[in-house]
């Protein structure tokens, strides 16, 4: 006869040993701070388009300025990002092994090299009001994909993205500021806001 106190025992034992690899293969230490500090920049650099630069396809006289804030901004953002991952992993005590990091970069890179592309085309072809569902769009499918190795609210932020971009392709050139700040600034800091209260910072 089987002690069911011992049995209790054996099924927590092996919940915590599931629970634990499960982690293993997973990138935990997003940074919900760090996620909403890209909001904010994201909201400010729409706001700077839209009252000092213009929008990037705007009729303006210099809208390599526009470009250029949308650059900036992203500088800054992988930066504060990546420290903010640095120091969660820190905190938490879990550090992102190697093979887990490549996995990590082969989900984001590919269609983020796709962006580049098309944004490369889009400036060169004057297209530049493509520019929001490019940016959005391929940054959701990055995130999307990518989230598959990390928590799940980076997979539904992902596939929010994805849905911005076909909002802004459904829009007309004067909306891709709004849908701009509504994804890079508003979904960033919905869901930076969620994961730095449930996933600890």
């Amino acid at each position: 006869m089987i002690d069911p106190s011992s049995a209790q025992s054996v099924r927590e034992n092996l919940l915590y040993i599931r629970k634990t690899l499960e982690a293993a293969g997973q990138i935990t230490a997003v940074p919900g701070r760090g996620l909403i500090a890209a909001g904010f920049l994201s909201v400010a650099g729409s706001f700077i388009n839209g009252f000092v630069t213009g929008a990037p396809w705007d009729s303006g006289p210099h809208p390599q300025w526009a470009l250029a804030v949308w650059g900036i901004i992203l500088a800054i953002s992988i930066a504060v990002i990546s420290i903010g991952i640095y120091r969660k992993s820190r905190q938490t005590c879990s550090p992102i092994q190697a093979p887990l990091l490549r996995k990590l970069l082969w989900s984001l890179c590919p269609a983020l090299f796709i962006g580049g592309l098309f944004t490369d085309l889009a400036i060169r072809s004057q297209r530049l009001d493509w520019l929001p569902v490019i940016w959005l769009g391929c940054y959701g499918a990055a995130i999307a994909n990518g989230g598959q190795v990390s928590v799940a609210p980076v997979r539904y932020m992902g596939l929010s993205f994805l849905l911005a971009a076909a909002g802004a392709a459904l829009s007309t050139p004067k909306a891709g500021l709004i849908w701009l700040a509504l994804g890079f600034g508003w979904l960033h800091l919905v869901y930076g806001s969620y994961i730095a209260r449930r996933h600890n910072g």
